[in-house]
């Protein structure tokens, strides 16, 4: 699924209206650095992970830890919901969203509730808090089980699994891929250009410059004594010396 990619340079602060959500912070996946927003309060909504009767299911391609949209996908198309609902809206003129990963929600976490009217005490006051009396499903199913992973947004919070029968808080967010090229550069733009290059070789060869540094360090213990402004100035001394 080819994603849209953006520029570092046009990342807001976390927390700020971004791409049709809030900039929730980076999350690195699949050998690439993706930019997290997340819908806010407004959008969110109380689902069951699985609302069909029968046996729960096992969604092997909905176990990645990371990449939420495959897994919302892979939900979709056994026949979730509240996954399909996820993929199909359109938040404040913006589309691709999805049901945030465990990981994409531990960010979420995070980062956002650092903020100070994002907390779980604060919820009902700031549109894009959380909702401290709820648990948030994750797209992330348990392999080999069928319960998926969930976690409340309180600053402790770790995570936890849940037979996806049950009824949790679901939040949209959404990836936007940052350039790979924004963080390469030649490495000749380390280097200044007017660097002069020093011929050092002999240097410790010279029987003035081993006097130095034996009067300024321990040759039992390898440390520094002294001044360093004294050492550099007796280097220099010797250097002046040697001119012809």
């Amino acid at each position: 699924m080819k994603r849209r990619q953006i520029s570092p340079a046009a990342l807001p602060a976390i927390g700020q209206p971004f791409a049709g959500g809030f900039y929730a912070g980076r999350i690195y996946f699949d050998g690439a650095e993706f930019a997290l927003i997340d819908a806010g309060q407004e959008f969110e909504t109380a689902a069951h992970w699985w609302d069909h009767a029968g046996p729960r299911p096992r969604i092997r391609g909905a176990t990645h830890r990371f990449d939420g949209m495959a897994n919302t996908l892979a939900m979709s198309a056994e026949g979730s919901t509240i996954s399909t609902k996820v993929l199909g809206m359109n938040i404040r003129g913006s589309w691709g969203w999805h049901i945030p990963s465990i990981e994409e929600l531990q960010v979420i976490r995070a980062n956002l509730l650092q903020l100070p009217d994002w907390n779980h005490r604060m919820c009902e006051a700031a549109p894009q808090a959380f909702r401290g009396s709820h648990q948030y499903w994750s797209s992330t199913q348990k392999e080999n089980a069928a319960t998926a992973w969930l976690m409340g947004m309180y600053p402790w919070a770790i995570p936890d699994t849940n037979w996806v029968s049950g009824c949790n808080g679901i939040r949209p967010v959404k990836v936007l891929q940052i350039k790979a090229d924004a963080f390469v550069h030649e490495p000749s733009t380390d280097i200044a250009t007017n660097v002069a290059v020093c011929d050092l070789s002999g240097l410790t060869a010279s029987p003035a410059v081993a006097e130095v540094l034996g009067q300024f360090i321990n040759e039992d213990t390898g440390r520094f004594y002294g001044r360093t402004d004294d050492l550099l100035a007796r280097l220099a001394m010797i250097a002046g010396e040697a001119r012809p």
